[in-house]
């Protein structure tokens, strides 16, 4: 069993000043993206790469510019192309491994996966540990070498550790280099989201919308929430179901997670676990 009070976090989070700590790490972490080298050329890229796999230094976890956002203009409602968008990609041996999918289908279908395990509940605990800490920035930093900055993700690595010995592949690369390709499409995310105008103190846009949606299947896996408080706010909030920090509080306590949010009925979902996918093939 986890002990999540050595990943507590120990904070009011819908504080003023808890808030403003986070939207400043962003921007500077934003800052170092906006300041990696590109290529204009469509069909070509410059690959920066903010992560390598220790245990196998042939994978590298990179954000390539520019993305395919960067030549799309006119679109309905958006008349500005995103200039700044990257391609997150994961590399090997310096070669794009194009079958690799981060989409939310795909993280819902291995938050699933963890059902099958012997340690299921302990799987799910630390991978909606890790995708909120990862909403809130947590476990990043920036390294200033030689008067260059990087950009550092680094989560808890017992957690990790937990997540890798029971899966210990996806996609068809190492559990490890699959999380932290997560990391770096939310990554760009935030850095689309500043481009167009939209990331502001006061939304989760961005990178948490996307962590804490990942973090809410998590939960109704666990049986804490219901999957129709998850499918409704999916289709209220565009595409996105972020848990809120209530509901966190609630369920890890442990967490040591304040928050004044107002107060809210928590549902609980039904006394065994099941997946959106079979709550989908009820309606099918």
């Amino acid at each position: 069993m986890i002990n999540l009070t050595n990943y507590a976090l120990n904070v009011k989070v819908d504080s003023p000043a808890f808030k403003r700590e986070v939207y400043e790490k962003r921007l500077d972490l934003i800052d170092i993206a906006l300041g990696w080298p590109g290529s204009a050329t469509e069909g070509t890229m410059i690959f920066n790469n903010i992560w390598e796999y220790a245990q196998e230094l042939s994978y590298k976890v990179s954000l390539g510019k520019y993305g395919k956002e960067f030549y799309e203009s006119g679109q309905t409602g958006n008349n500005q192309k995103n200039c700044n968008d990257m391609r997150p990609s994961v590399l090997k041996d310096g070669v794009v491994i194009d079958s690799v999918r981060g989409g939310f289908d795909d993280i819902f279908r291995l938050m699933e996966s963890c059902l099958s395990k012997p340690n299921s509940k302990d799987l799910l605990v630390a991978f909606a540990t890790l995708f909120y800490r990862n909403a809130l920035l947590i476990d990043h930093r920036i390294d200033n070498i030689d008067n260059k900055h990087y950009y550092i993700y680094e989560p808890p690595r017992q957690l990790l550790d937990l997540i890798c010995s029971s899966i210990s592949s996806y996609e068809g690369i190492p559990m490890e280099v699959y999380i932290h390709f997560l990391d770096a499409i939310g990554f760009n995310e935030d850095v689309k989201y500043f481009t167009q105008g939209k990331l502001q103190k006061k939304t989760g846009i961005g990178r948490e919308n996307n962590m804490k949606t990942y973090t809410h299947d998590a939960c109704c896996l666990l049986g804490h929430t219901s999957w129709a408080d998850f499918i409704y706010k999916l289709i209220r909030s565009y595409g996105v179901s972020p848990i809120s920090n209530q509901e966190m509080a609630s369920f890890f306590p442990e967490l040591g997670i304040e928050c004044n949010e107002r107060r809210r009925r928590v549902r609980s979902a039904a006394s065994t676990p099941i997946s959106i996918t079979q709550i989908i093939d009820q309606y099918l």
